[in-house]
């Protein structure tokens, strides 16, 4: 009983001195990151500006005509 306590009290010394290693690899690498900066952006093509306008537009959302969900009567269908 004693050696599985032994074991598992070393596996989990081990874990968290793994997590603590990547912990302390991603903070620096976004640190690089941020000091670096991200750069340079290519301008906007007119064109792809162009496209996103209809596609704005086309995603809008229309009222329905309520003329055409009448019958005769007035009632709605």
């Amino acid at each position: 009983m004693v050696t599985i306590w032994f074991f598992t009290r070393a596996m989990l010394k081990g874990l968290l001195n793994r997590v603590n290693q990547l912990d302390a690899t991603i903070a620096e690498a976004i640190q690089s990151v941020l000091g670096a900066g991200i750069g340079d952006s290519e301008p906007v093509n007119p064109v792809q500006l162009m496209l996103m306008e209809l596609f704005k537009q086309h995603m809008q959302p229309k009222a329905p005509n309520l003329d055409l969900l009448k019958d005769e009567s007035g009632k709605f269908v």
